[in-house]
């Protein structure tokens, strides 16, 4: 189950981009040989560029793969680095429950009427990317603060 799990962010992140480069693609050759393109390509590609961002998001958290800089936080007493630790949880935590869960599923709801010019699609499609990463990026900076904080215990010398 675990291992189902951490493969569906990369599972649509790659499908993103696979398909954003096979639409562009497509795109080109029939907007510069063809001389007729594909108007509703361009409307897609946004679409699946935002997922793949946003989900992008959660697998990058889920690889510690986000630029940090903590040579400084490394440097400070250990009370200090562990204040610093629990300071930055707060911090990404808030980002991620109030302004990627909760006011991304209110941007969510609140296009329920929008759709786009050519498709007609729902950007409610598009906008429930941003809640869904948000879940998911909770869930691996969990784990990642788990990890974290077990290795500040097992320096000092704890279980």
């Amino acid at each position: 189950m675990k291992k189902w799990f951490n493969w569906i962010d990369d599972g649509i992140a790659t499908f993103a981009l696979s398909a954003i480069i096979l639409l562009t693609g497509t795109n080109v050759f029939s907007r510069y040989v063809l001389n007729k393109p594909l108007p509703w390509v361009e409307e897609i590609a946004i679409g699946l560029f935002v997922w793949l961002v946003y989900i992008g998001i959660s697998s990058a958290m889920k690889r510690d793969s986000h630029v940090g800089v903590d040579y400084f936080v490394n440097k400070l007493p250990r009370p200090l680095r562990m204040i610093s630790i629990i300071v930055r949880a707060a911090a990404i935590y808030y980002v991620l429950f109030y302004i990627f869960i909760y006011l991304g599923l209110d941007f969510t709801l609140q296009a329920s009427s929008k759709v786009t010019p050519i498709l007609g699609l729902s950007y409610q499609m598009i906008n429930i990317a941003v809640p869904i990463a948000g879940v998911f990026t909770a869930i691996y900076f969990t784990q990642s603060l788990i990890r974290s904080l077990r290795l500040e215990f097992k320096e000092e010398g704890g279980s």
